[in-house]
């Protein structure tokens, strides 16, 4: 561990609206575990991670725009998805993991913001999953905050099962709107394709 003392912690107040983005054919309330396949997920697979957003834009980003050097995003890919918002009930405490959080954790943006290449051996998950048990061996802590890699201006959430208590789901299954989406990915020099 980086030391004994905490790390960074940024702070999420009681009442605020976190974003979730996923499939249809998945439920909002899903902490994954199953494979370790995701930046965050605990590489042991003993505690579960829910992926969430301050804004819609980070996991809309995180889960439309993984691939940016393909420029058209086809409509039904979008329409496959769903959004869920959840309402945090009490204060959340969350390993920064961004800004000072990337010094005391050893690590650097590049490395958190690594895409993952199933063909390569030693993924670039494997640092940022490292992190993640790290964070969770601090009892105090409810999870970590990190900015998106495909848009840096959103900040992320990756909340530990544990705290499962500390949010409550209050809308879930809401259709993405074509003019929102749009809206989203013209400035980003994306195009949204309608069969």
């Amino acid at each position: 561990m980086a030391g004994s003392t905490m790390p960074p912690v940024s702070r999420i107040a009681a009442g605020q609206r976190l974003f979730r983005v996923h499939a249809l054919s998945r439920g909002a309330h899903w902490y994954g575990r199953k494979d370790a396949q995701w930046r965050w997920d605990d590489p042991d697979r003993r505690y579960g991670v829910l992926y969430l957003g301050k804004s819609l834009v980070g996991p809309f980003a995180e889960m439309i725009l993984r691939t940016p050097a393909e420029r058209d995003i086809l409509w039904e890919v979008i329409a496959s998805k769903r959004f869920s918002t959840f309402m945090t009930t009490r204060a959340l405490r969350l390993a920064r993991v961004h800004g000072p959080g990337l010094a005391w954790f050893r690590t650097t943006s590049a490395t958190v913001s690594a895409d993952f290449d199933p063909a390569l051996p030693g993924t670039p998950y494997e640092a940022t999953q490292r992190i993640s048990a790290m964070a969770h061996a601090f009892g105090g802590l409810d999870g970590i905050q990190y900015r998106s890699r495909l848009d840096s201006d959103a900040l992320c959430v990756a909340l530990f099962d544990r705290a499962d208590d500390a949010i409550r789901l209050e809308t879930e299954g809401c259709r993405l709107e074509k003019d929102w989406v749009r809206a989203i990915l013209r400035p980003r020099g994306y195009r949204l394709i309608e069969s």
